[in-house]
C-alpha cells in the first residue's frame, strides 16, 4: 500500500468530520467517516436528521481537510513551511547541533508528515468522488510534492543526532540550500525546485506512482479505514487485558476511574467507546472463575 499505513495521523480525518459538524460527537464522527469511506457507492448516510450521499461527504471532508492543513491561506502556509526549513537546515549545519536543534528538526518533520496526509487524503477524497475540477487536483499535488521534497532536504542534509558538531563539507552544502530555500521564497507560490535542482539534491517527487491518474485512491481510503480499525480493535484489547494486569479493583468507582483514565489517553487517535460496566463485570468474573478452576490467568 505503500505510504501512510502506520496511521500515524489518521486522527486528522476525525478531526476533519467533527470539524465539519461540530454537533456529532466523536464517537459519531468516527461512524460517519467509517461509514462513508467502507459503504457501496450509492449508500446514503443519516444522521442528525440529514442524509448525505457518499460523493457529498466525500467532498466536504477533502475541503475540510485542506482548510485544516493551512494557516489562513496557502500561500502564507507555503511561505512559512520555506521559512522554518531554511532555518532547521542553517541551524543544523552550523557547527555544533544542540538538543534545541534537533526538537526543532523533529517537530517540523511531524508537522509537514501530518500535513501531508491531510493534503493526500483531500486528493483521495476528490478522485473517489469523482471530482472534476483539474485545477484542485493540480494544486494538491503540487503541495504534496513541495512537502515531500522539503522532508527530503531535512532528513537527508541534517543528522537525527543531538549535541553533536557539523563538519565543514555539511556547512558548506548548507549554505547552498539555504539560498537556494531563501530564493524560492522570494520567488512566491506558483514556484517550486527547478527539475535541476531536484535532481543535483536527490529530492525528485515528480513521478510518485500514488500522484497519477493509475493510481486507485478509492481502494487506498478503503484499505487505509481498515488498517485504522484493526489499529483501534488491538488497542481496544490490549487496554482491558493490561487493566487486568495492573490490578483488580474492589472499589467499582476506582475501576470506572482507571478505564476513563486510560480512554483519555488514547482520545485523538481512537474512536471513544463509552465504558460497559456489565461487559467489564462479566469478563472480571470469568477471570475469576477460571482461577478457582485452577487455570491460569
Amino acid at each position: 500500500m505503500g505510504r501512510y499505513t502506520n496511521c500515524t495521523y489518521f486522527y486528522t480525518l476525525y478531526d476533519a468530520v467533527n470539524d465539519l459538524f461540530p454537533a456529532v460527537s466523536r464517537e459519531e464522527a468516527c461512524t460517519i467517516l467509517r461509514e462513508t469511506i467502507l459503504a457501496p457507492d450509492d449508500y446514503v448516510v443519516e444522521f442528525n436528521n440529514a442524509t448525505y450521499t457518499q460523493q457529498q461527504l466525500f467532498l466536504k471532508i477533502a475541503q475540510q481537510l485542506i482548510e485544516n492543513s493551512v494557516n489562513e491561506t496557502p500561500q502564507k502556509t507555503f511561505y512559512n513551511t520555506l521559512e522554518r526549513v531554511a532555518e532547521i537546515i542553517k541551524h543544523m549545519n552550523d557547527g555544533y547541533v544542540s538538543k534545541q536543534d534537533h526538537k526543532e528538526r523533529t517537530d517540523f518533520l511531524k508537522d509537514i508528515s501530518r500535513q501531508e496526509f491531510m493534503l493526500f487524503s483531500a486528493l483521495a477524497f476528490r478522485h473517489a468522488a469523482h471530482s472534476d475540477n483539474e485545477k484542485s487536483f493540480d494544486e494538491l499535488i503540487l503541495n504534496i510534492i513541495r512537502l515531500r521534497e522539503i522532508n527530503d532536504l531535512v532528513v537527508d542534509y541534517t543528522r537525527d543526532e543531538e549535541e553533536i558538531e557539523v563538519d565543514r563539507t555539511e556547512f558548506e552544502q548548507a549554505k547552498l540550500i539555504y539560498r537556494m530555500l531563501k530564493s524560492l521564497q522570494n520567488l512566491g507560490y506558483e514556484y517550486n525546485f527547478s527539475p535541476r535542482e531536484r535532481t543535483s539534491l536527490g529530492i525528485d517527487h515528480e513521478q510518485d506512482s500514488d500522484l497519477t491518474e493509475l493510481f486507485n485512491y478509492n481502494n487506498w481510503l478503503k484499505r487505509l479505514m481498515l488498517l485504522e480499525l484493526r489499529k483501534e480493535v488491538s488497542i481496544d484489547d490490549e487496554l482491558f487485558a493490561d487493566d487486568r494486569k495492573e490490578g483488580k479493583q474492589n472499589d467499582i468507582t476506582a475501576e470506572d476511574d482507571l478505564i476513563n483514565d486510560r480512554i483519555a489517553q488514547l482520545r485523538g487517535t481512537i474512536s471513544k467507546r463509552k465504558f460497559d460496566m456489565n461487559r467489564f463485570r462479566m469478563l472480571e468474573k470469568s477471570q475469576d472463575e477460571n482461577v478457582v478452576n485452577g487455570e491460569p490467568k
